[in-house]
């Protein structure tokens, strides 16, 4: 039985993984809750909706592309609590004008909201994807992200849950109650409430062998801009820039085609397939990414890499085919087709599958980001080009769908778009991935384990384990003067 002493180690808020958790929460509260709203379709899902979320996705997401780059230059300045306080600010103001919509049908308030998510989502996905890319050691990167992944993924299923429940017997769109916008309303503000009181500065969070994770210095804007030039232009993250672009188009895609074709019942079956498979599929790419028995870190992203594209393409010609068996892209209005039609089966799986891309491409994407560096000043700036990438490209998704381009052409462009990726991602891990980046960056501090294993095989200096221990001193008085902030007396706990 573990001692008091060991448990509250391992709960302490500078933890690493505990801060990792806590930012999954958050997710839980945010992106995570919110589709049960959206998976119904602006408005709740009534029949004059989906034009209108089309535009407010497209406004959104633009907007979110430009966000995330800035995010990513002033994130070292902010801190990821201020960060992500921000970035929930927009999710109950967005909820607030479906529900203005879904009661008056003027569509001035979903704009608006549209436009101020677009303007905070930027601060919640980068900060979020800086935590898990800097935090974790090298052998747990998979892990970090498989678990905000999924505690997300969780929320996203109780959200499409909570809409399965409310239109169970409804053949035809109707509105979502007042009480149910209400308790998404206050669970989302939660959200800001956790970032306020359980967030810690990056520079207090402390290892379980008492090490920092690197020695951080005052951000100065200047500096923090010419590192997101040097970022941006570098050719390892120009290369990895389409699969960026890609990894998360499956969504716009498949919901675009269940929203044609399927009644509100049967769409938010659909959405459970989608949100559910997201919880399994992360732990089974963390197993393979961070697997100890393979050695060559290279090797693993390369399976990883490949297991996805094959999965993304493969499932994006099975989409070809069912919509041309069922002609999908020449039905002059929407079939209203029913969990008891025969063409619900085959949809589905597919479904599931595009649950299983978006995820699973993205991951082993934001796997391979993670890789390049263990650097968190160049991690945020890193973490702010995929959001601003990957935001960008469900931009293009929703103006295509808005434009009403025929589905077997947007079918085509993400097959091109993910095969080209793979080939992106192999050239990069081939290229630029090394079994490990410790001992190569200035500010970043070796974990204990590493450094004693590496100095048993010799390949540790004595200049470098003396360089090691400088930076742990600074790290540990930089620590210290951090201003005290709500949750740090929590966060020293055994510490």
């Amino acid at each position: 039985m573990s001692s008091p002493a060991a448990l509250k180690s391992k709960v302490r808020l500078t933890r690493p993984f505990v801060q990792n958790f806590v930012v999954g929460c958050i997710l839980f509260c945010l992106p995570g809750i919110y589709v049960a709203i959206t998976g119904l379709g602006a408005g709740g899902g009534k029949a004059s909706s989906a034009e209108v979320a089309n535009n407010i996705n497209a406004i959104l997401y633009g907007i979110f592309s430009f966000g995330a780059l800035v995010v990513g230059f002033v994130l070292n300045k902010l801190k990821p609590r201020t960060c992500l306080m921000i970035g929930g600010i927009g999710y109950p103001v967005y909820v607030a004008g479906l529900w203005y919509f879904d009661r008056t049908g003027n569509d001035w308030f979903p704009y608006l909201g549209g436009t101020v998510l677009g303007c905070t989502s930027g601060f919640l996905w980068t900060a979020a994807a800086y935590v898990q890319f800097s935090y974790p050691e090298e052998h747990c990167k998979g892990l970090y992200i498989s678990i905000q992944w999924s505690i997300r993924a969780v929320g996203a299923t109780v959200g499409a849950l909570i809409a399965f429940g409310a239109n169970f017997h409804q053949t035809k769109a109707v509105g979502v109650s007042t009480p149910v916008y209400a308790v998404f309303v206050v669970i989302h503000c939660a959200a800001i409430f956790i970032a306020f009181f359980f967030i810690v500065d990056p520079a207090t969070v402390v290892r379980d062998d008492g090490t920092h994770i690197a020695v951080f210095k005052r951000p100065h804007m200047a500096t923090e801009l010419k590192i997101l030039g040097q970022t941006a232009i570098e050719p390892k993250y120009l290369i990895l820039a389409i699969p960026m672009l890609a990894c998360e188009m499956a969504l716009a895609l498949a919901s675009s085609v269940s929203s044609k074709c399927f009644n509100l019942r049967t769409r938010t079956v659909n959405n459970i397939g989608f949100q559910g498979i997201q919880f399994v599929v992360p732990f089974i790419l963390a197993m393979i990414l961070d697997n100890p028995r393979v050695k060559s870190r290279r090797r693993r992203g390369l399976f990883g890499a490949a297991l996805m594209s094959a999965l993304a393409i493969g499932a994006c010609a099975g989409l070809l085919g069912w919509m041309e068996v069922h002609n999908v892209d020449y039905l002059a209005k929407s079939p209203a087709w029913d969990w008891t039609d025969s063409q619900f089966g085959g949809f589905f799986v597919l479904y599931v599958l595009f649950g299983s891309i978006y995820s699973g491409y993205q991951m082993v994407v934001e796997w391979t980001l993670g890789a390049t560096t263990n650097d968190p000043v160049r991690l945020a700036k890193v973490a702010g080009l995929l959001k601003s990438y990957s935001s960008f490209g469900m931009f293009i998704s929703f103006i295509l769908a808005g434009q009403k381009v025929k589905f077997y052409i947007q079918t085509t462009v993400q097959i091109i778009l993910y095969a080209l990726g793979a080939l992106c991602m192999v050239y990069t891990l081939m290229r630029s991935i090394t079994n490990t980046n410790y001992f190569k960056e200035e500010n970043v501090i070796v974990p204990r384990k590493f450094m004693e294993d590496a100095t048993i095989r010799g390949e540790a200096t004595d200049e470098q384990v003396q360089l090691e221990h400088d930076k742990k001193v600074l790290a540990d008085s930089v620590a210290v003067t951090v201003p005290a902030e709500k949750g740090s007396d929590a966060a020293e706990v055994g510490s």
